[in-house]
């Protein structure tokens, strides 16, 4: 997989600027078959899971490579956290970080100065001190610091502002899929003395009663009809799977439309540091503790920064205020490309604890808008 990316040259003499093309070609961290334990942005509390996990036969010892040309700018040692780890900086602008690992290679293992398993260590080099080629081997993996079992854990950054990206953006052509997410359940959420659904003001859960099979994409509709006044948001439950292994991992892309509008999309790859703990507010915290199941809304709670999260001028907040039958659908995609649909249809039926408020008018045809763009609180619009 080649990168491209533009960087711009200090200039010469005569004050010319110029363009420099660099290119990065990504390979595997590892020589063999990738199978995943956990992929990029599953939500966990307080944080989403902020790489993939490379299943390693549940052994240590395995070969990890850097999975492009780059220099070792950083070596990390933790009893906790992600144990020994190091850090390859790449010259288009992304850093990958290898963690869990048993130890480095000798060069690096030399420049440490270990004294026994409880070392806190952090080192940094410069850029030509130690550079190295994709496909170049850097360390064997482990089970140190906060790992449950033998695996890698690999993170991509963005290496001047560190915002978490997937590293399936990188490394997907080596990683088999072709099995399609699937929703279990959808959550409806009356907004507080303002909605009702199916003649209740709390939130409700109903489940999509669809096989639980592996498939390639798939379309389900909920023969049950709904009914609902006012505001109502919504919230799913879902899984992405793959053939090879027993493992369910986090959703990628998710939209819901209504009466086949766009009202709400999440994309989730580009998640800033300081937006880890959102994870609560975009998910359903409290169910969690009690269910350990994560309802991901399908709205934007107020304050929320979090930009891989993208609605339209209601905030994905769905308005039932004719009494005429509404069609809902959810789409659920992987990296891959593997995707599943979900219908259901809501009957706004008048209910007189509810008055809905008056909808806003919008000055011109845009429908979707990125509420946020961190580290500013900012909307910029769209035209789509």
């Amino acid at each position: 997989m080649f990168i491209s990316i533009i960087a711009f040259s200090c200039g010469d003499d005569n004050g010319q600027w110029s363009m420099v093309n660099v290119q990065c070609e990504y390979r595997s961290p590892v020589d063999y078959d990738i199978v995943l334990a956990g992929n990029f942005g599953e939500p966990r509390p307080w944080h989403f899971h902020g790489g993939i996990d490379v299943k390693t036969d549940n052994q240590e010892g395995k070969k990890i490579y850097s999975i492009a040309d780059g220099y070792v700018s950083r070596l990390t040692v933790n009893k906790y956290g992600f144990g020994n780890a190091i850090y390859v900086n790449h010259p288009d602008g992304m850093t990958s970080v290898y963690c869990h690992l048993k130890k480095f290679v000798p060069a690096y293992e030399d420049m440490i100065a270990r004294t026994g398993w409880r070392d806190t260590l952090d080192v940094t080099f410069p850029e030509g001190k130690f550079p190295v080629h994709g496909g170049d081997q850097i360390a064997i993996s482990g089970n140190t610091g906060r790992s449950t079992g033998p695996h890698l854990h690999l993170e991509l950054h963005d290496t001047e502002t560190w915002v978490m990206y997937d590293p399936m953006e990188k490394l997907a052509r080596f990683i088999a899929d072709t099995v399609a997410p699937q929703a279990h359940s959808f959550m409806a959420i009356p907004q507080g003395g303002e909605g009702v659904f199916n003649g209740g003001t709390s939130k409700q859960t109903f489940g999509f009663g669809q096989p639980d099979t592996k498939k390639h994409s798939t379309t389900w509709t909920i023969s049950r009809e709904f009914t609902a006044w006012g505001r109502v948001g919504f919230a799913l439950w879902a899984d992405d799977y793959c053939e090879a292994t027993y493992n369910h991992y986090g959703i990628r892309h998710t939209r819901l439309l209504l009466d086949g509008r766009e009202v709400f999309r999440s994309d989730v790859s580009g998640i800033p540091v300081s937006c880890q703990s959102e994870v609560n507010q975009w998910g359903d915290y409290q169910h969690w503790r009690r269910n350990h199941v994560w309802y991901m809304k399908s709205y934007r709670e107020a304050g929320m920064r979090l930009p891989i999260l993208h609605t339209d001028f209601n905030q994905g907040i769905v308005t039932f205020d004719e009494e005429r039958p509404y069609h809902l659908t959810y789409i659920l995609r992987d990296y891959q490309g593997n995707q599943s649909e979900y219908h259901f249809t809501v009957m706004g039926r008048r209910d007189p604890r509810v008055t809905p408020r008056r909808r806003p008018q919008l000055l011109n045809p845009y429908q979707l808008y990125d509420c946020c763009l961190w580290p500013l609180h900012s909307r910029k619009s769209h035209t789509y």
